[in-house]
């Protein structure tokens, strides 16, 4: 039979919708493995215990982290860049501890800083999300989603972290993308970061553009603007940290002022514009 790809003991710090899922599908593709969780709210603690999601529930970091050779931060990212320094001073030497965060640099950053020597970090980012908290975990989110792991993060003394977390994903359905810190976030500023403040930008324009828009508003606006609808904890905290944005921003200025003079120019220069947007749309996915 062969060895299972995760360790005996996996903690997981947050169980909203991302650390719920993940522990739903560590458990599901390897029922052996002792989840031990780390929730503050009482009720969802207790809702984890009753559904098997977790075999331990505490509060707050404690001892309990002390048998995990591998944790999962799963909260948001000021939470992350804040839980670094206590978690790893609970885990055992040789342990990785990981993340869920969309910003990696600074959460990289702040890792070097934090985490106790013994410890590696290893910084993850799931490109894959949604609403719904604990109530909406599915132990089927990672099937078909990609992972990025970021490969500068890991300390020499342990070269075997960054393929520890990789195995993670893999065995859990998801597709690993490796990169630096730096490159996750030139590429997500324009793929996710953008998105999201230009969602939020296009809902206030939207509003105040009167009453008679409101009401004539419809599906193509509700799915520009769904990125807003997130929490600035999640989403805000995330886009703040992140220094690609100015150059994704002037690259998405750009392009909309291209757009703009073709539409000014003639027909046939829109047309041309826009069917090489929507093919650049259909190449991506």
């Amino acid at each position: 039979m062969a060895a299972s790809p995760f360790p005996r003991t996996v903690g997981v710090v947050g169980l909203g919708l991302m650390g719920a899922s993940l522990a739903r599908a560590v458990r599901a593709a390897d029922p052996g493995v002792r989840l031990v969780a780390v929730e503050p709210r009482e009720d969802v603690r207790a809702q984890a215990l009753a559904d098997g999601v977790a075999d331990e529930a505490r509060a707050a970091p404690d001892v309990a982290l002390e048998a995990c050779e591998l944790a999962v931060l799963c909260t948001p990212v000021a939470a992350i860049e804040a839980l670094l320094g206590p978690v790893s001073r609970l885990l055992p030497d040789g342990a990785v501890l990981t993340d869920v965060g969309g910003a990696k640099a600074h959460v990289v950053a702040a890792a070097r800083a934090s985490v106790r020597p013994g410890v590696a970090f290893v910084g993850a980012h799931p490109m894959f999300g949604g609403h719904g908290g604990y109530a909406g975990a599915s132990a089927e989110k990672w099937k078909g989603g990609t992972v990025a792991v970021c490969t500068d993060a890991a300390p020499a003394e342990a070269p075997d972290a960054v393929e520890r977390v990789v195995a993670l994903h893999l065995a859990l359905g998801a597709r690993v993308e490796r990169c630096t810190a730096a490159e996750h976030d030139a590429a997500v500023a324009m793929v996710s970061h953008l998105p999201y403040l230009v969602a939020s930008a296009l809902a206030v324009a939207a509003r105040e553009a009167g009453p008679l828009a409101v009401r004539l508003a419809g599906p193509g606006l509700k799915d520009m603007t769904r990125l807003a609808a997130f929490p600035f904890d999640i989403q805000g905290e995330v886009a703040r940290r992140n220094a690609g944005l100015p150059e994704a921003a002037a690259r998405l200025e750009r392009h909309l002022a291209r757009l703009l003079a073709a539409i000014a120019e003639s027909p046939e220069a829109a047309r041309s514009a826009l069917e090489a947007a929507r093919a650049a749309r259909e190449e991506i996915f």
